[in-house]
């Protein structure tokens, strides 16, 4: 059996380091930041800052449209009914799709559709924007530890192969 390559264990670092930053903040969501981070580590930097890229713009669309969704649910017209809610979260998913490639960041589409979703299904008590904020934040945390722990096992590799050459010589 192969031993997990430095991949995995960048993703386990990342997302460990993600849940203590959430227990020090003491009112976030580990979820959202931990999966930011999982998608975010990638086999280098730039792979891994595109991604954060994409992650960050998905986020704000999404957030922004929840967010305004559920003002308009809370303060205009309240979907009593779930199906009818359902059905008008799911036609929304139109314009958030549309947007993402209306500004030319198709490859965060489908993130933008998630984290929308995620925001209207998954609102809890909070106020729509506090919420939308708190995803946002949430999220932000996970992609700044990912591209983190991507550069700085990279760094560290990098320093130890260059000793290991010089070691070799002497």
């Amino acid at each position: 059996m192969k031993w997990p390559g430095m991949r995995t264990i960048k993703t386990c670092i990342a997302v460990f380091i993600c849940f203590v930053i959430d227990y020090m903040r003491g009112d976030g969501v580990p979820f959202y930041g931990a999966i930011a981070a999982i998608l975010c580590i990638k086999k280098d930097m730039k792979d891994s800052i595109k991604t954060g890229k994409n992650r960050l713009i998905a986020t704000v669309i999404g957030c922004i449209a929840g967010a305004l969704f559920l003002f308009i649910e809370q303060s205009i017209i309240p979907f009593d009914h779930e199906l009818v809610r359902y059905l008008i979260l799911t036609m929304l998913l139109i314009p958030v799709i549309y947007f993402s490639v209306m500004i030319k960041q198709p490859d965060s589409t489908y993130l933008s559709c998630v984290v929308f979703l995620s925001v209207t299904i998954n609102h809890a008590d909070e106020t729509p924007l506090s919420f939308a904020v708190d995803r946002f934040i949430d999220t932000s945390i996970g992609i700044a530890v990912a591209l983190f722990v991507n550069w700085a096992l990279f760094y560290i590799m990098k320093v130890f192969k260059d000793q290991k050459a010089v070691d070799r010589h002497f």
